[in-house]
């Protein structure tokens, strides 16, 4: 009798992948990002031990935060275990410059400037507002114009390390699903204040209409822009993201209430809710470049309205039609000689010696006041080349710099009957400004702000002088 047939072993053939030598797929493994190399992990005991490799998990949280190079793991026990406890909200620290379109008062036309760094020692990401004094300042009188008198400008600016606005906690959130959940932070207990994070679905520009409430506003530089109107503050579905993959990265929400309890009452009472919408800037619209040495964060003096953070952008010059390059028109209210008629600027740009001074030099307020509200101009240089030059200064103040035509945005209480009026900037150096409101007969000063300065160090005094 016939032995039966053994059934036939079909063999699975060995990726072409394990083959390789280790050293090989490690190199490979360093283009995935951290989600592919945690998918891996997956597929097969061999892959697996080499998607654990630290080193991998390592670069994944340095790049993340650039600005501390020295680094460590602890108090994680690895650098995988510390990238893991604070997944998702890394790009935070990644995109480090936040501003939000309200105060934390609640002040809708002021809004908030804040960085977010990594806190080696505690292990956590910690957003904090940059907050501005004007400093001790003299009077001085302006020998080119004796009429106005000149008060110099000596801003202190600081991290308010006492009332984080974001704070995330290794491994806080293990149980939630951080893409369609608001997650508590541990922040404001002391004042009874509570706050909840949550990641964005952002709007695809063919999505985006003119006539709908967007933040951050059109004329701030963004990557992705989101809804920023609600009636049900944000609660539907529609504005969270279906899952990590969907979320934004350039934009956050944070919702916070004020909490009562004890004193015999036996629930907490949960009043003055508000939610904040942060967006970020893109980095290379604030680096200053050897082309562009102008661009960056700027701090300005508002005498009474205090001290608020602005955008500096310098358009670059397009050589084909000598304009400067940009996504948009610089709209103008108030008629200007060499604007068309619905008061859009048209005047040629030239491009300046060294090229540096070129192009049109554009001032948008990050934090505004009462007046001319958060994502509005300030000011607008359209040309800092010859055809804007008005001269070169040479009474002691201001020896040497260039004076340039310029337009400054001034506006009623709440914004009202705004208009662009005749100005002249002063170009002082790449780190100071100064603008002369001819109408107000008032010289306003603006000061360069190096934001890395308080990541690089966060253990360096609360308080640093603007150079």
């Amino acid at each position: 009798m016939e032995s039966p047939i053994a059934p036939t072993q079909v063999y699975a053939k060995p990726s072409a992948l394990t083959v390789l030598p280790a050293e090989i797929i490690l190199e490979i493994l360093t283009f995935l990002p951290p989600l592919s190399l945690a998918t891996l992990t997956r597929t097969s005991k061999l892959l697996r031990a080499h998607a654990l490799t630290d080193t991998l998990w390592a670069r994944f949280v340095r790049e993340n935060v650039p600005y501390q190079p020295n680094l460590g793991y602890c108090p994680a026990q690895s650098w995988r275990d510390l990238y893991i406890s604070l997944h998702p909200y890394w790009f935070l620290t990644r995109n480090k410059l936040w501003f939000s379109d309200k105060a934390h008062s609640g002040s809708s036309m002021t809004g908030n400037l804040a960085l977010v760094r990594y806190d080696a020692r505690r292990g956590c990401i910690e957003g904090l507002r940059l907050h501005a004094k004007q400093g001790i300042h003299s009077f001085e009188s302006w020998d080119w114009n004796p009429e106005v008198i000149i008060h110099t400008f000596n801003p202190q600016v600081e991290l308010f390390k006492d009332d984080p606005i974001v704070k995330i906690d290794r491994g806080m959130y293990s149980e939630h699903n951080p893409a369609k959940e608001e997650i508590m932070m541990s922040t404001g207990y002391s004042r009874g204040m509570r706050s909840m994070i949550s990641l964005c679905h952002g709007m695809a520009p063919h999505q985006q209409r003119n006539d709908m409430a967007l933040w951050p506003p059109h004329l701030i530089p963004a990557r992705e822009r989101v809804r920023n109107e609600s009636q049900q503050l944000f609660r539907g579905e529609g504005h969270r993201p279906r899952s990590l993959l969907d979320a934004s990265e350039n934009t956050f929400r944070i919702r916070k209430w004020m909490e009562f309890s004890g004193m015999g009452v036996p629930l907490a009472i949960h009043v003055g809710e508000d939610v904040m919408t942060f967006s970020t800037v893109p980095e290379e619209y604030y680096t200053a470049t050897k082309e562009k040495p102008w661009q960056g964060i700027w701090v300005g003096d508002y005498s009474g309205h205090g001290c608020e953070f602005l955008l500096l952008i310098q358009r670059a010059v397009d050589k084909s039609s000598g304009r400067p390059k940009s996504s948009f028109e610089t709209p103008l209210q108030h008629h200007i000689d060499g604007a068309d008629p619905q008061g859009r600027l048209s005047l040629p740009v030239a491009k300046g010696e060294d090229g540096s001074c070129a192009g049109r030099l554009e001032a948008i307020k990050l934090t505004g006041d009462p007046n001319v509200p958060r994502g509005e101009y300030t000011w607008v240089a359209e040309d800092i080349g010859p055809k804007g030059l008005l001269r070169i200064a040479t009474e002691r103040m201001f020896k040497g710099a260039r004076v340039v035509k310029s337009l400054g945005h001034s506006a009623a209480r709440g914004f009202r009957d705004d208009q662009f009026i005749p100005a002249q900037l002063i170009m002082v150096n790449h780190n100071t400004l100064a603008q002369y409101w001819q109408d107000f007969g008032h010289v306003s000063f603006y000061q360069r702000v190096d934001i890395d300065q308080y990541l690089r160090n966060p253990d360096a005094p609360i308080a640093a002088r603007v150079s």
